[in-house]
């Protein structure tokens, strides 16, 4: 009786773990990606993607922005204008958004791949149609005209319907 329980038991388990990596597995990502500004960002240098739009009816959408920095960036966070245009170069909307790169603790966030932190800061834009392309623009509001440590920003932009 014990035998048959324990493979009841392990047959319940694999189909939850089935059904819990095909829930993971719905990826709602419209568009992701990366530029690099070579490990220093100057304050007159925009960074610009172009989203080529999507076909579904989605309103409301997530935005992750995202940097790769490395030890030698010293401010606890990294301030972003993020500038949101439709193709005849229209203000669509436009929003500061924090990255935070160290904790109140004074250890750094995020994760890592060798010598470089992956941070990001999550938004929600509901009044923005990603049916239609997008410019996205990127510079960053800190003091310094120059940000030593900042390798890559990155845009990550999901359908939350």
């Amino acid at each position: 009786m014990t035998g048959v329980r324990i493979r009841i038991i392990i047959k319940k388990a694999s189909s939850f773990l089935l059904l819990l990596l095909l829930l993971c597995s719905c990826d709602r990502t419209l568009f992701h990606t990366f530029s690099s500004v070579g490990g220093e960002w100057h304050r007159d240098s925009v960074v610009e993607f172009v989203y080529a739009g999507e076909s579904s009816p989605s309103r409301i959408c997530g935005m992750q922005l995202e940097a790769r920095t490395d030890a030698s960036y010293r401010y606890k966070n990294l301030v972003v204008c993020a500038g949101f245009f439709n193709m005849n170069d229209s203000l669509l909307t436009c929003d500061t958004l924090p990255i935070f790169v160290y904790g109140d603790d004074g250890h750094r966030i995020g994760a890592t791949a060798g010598l470089l932190y992956q941070q990001e800061s999550n938004v929600v834009l509901p009044d923005i149609s990603f049916r239609d392309s997008v410019v996205i623009r990127l510079h960053h509001l800190m003091y310094d005209d120059v940000l030593k440590g900042v390798h890559d920003i990155g845009v990550k932009l999901m359908n939350l319907d």
